[in-house]
């Protein structure tokens, strides 16, 4: 059986886990980032790539839309809506 922890090795511990879960939340932003940057990227491809995008990930047309404009770089140019 492991001893009891002192108060020391208490905060440091919570400390790691709070810092560990901010780095996770970073990593989850940015990955998510980069995936409608890429969607984004896909959704020129041609008349018609965007509803077929939204049938490959089964979500709502307009949610590619809200997501795509969500995440877009800024030197990413704005597309128009097809449908």
């Amino acid at each position: 059986m492991t001893p009891r922890p002192d108060d020391q090795a208490r905060a440091e511990l919570k400390r790691l886990a709070a810092q560990a879960k901010e780095h996770r939340e970073r990593e989850h932003e940015r990955i998510e980032a980069e995936f409608w940057q890429a969607i984004d990227a896909l959704r020129g491809s041609y008349h018609g790539a965007q509803q077929d995008i939204a049938d490959a990930l089964d979500v709502k047309y307009n949610q590619v839309l809200r997501q795509t404009k969500r995440y877009r770089s800024t030197d990413t140019e704005a597309r128009p809506t097809e449908r």
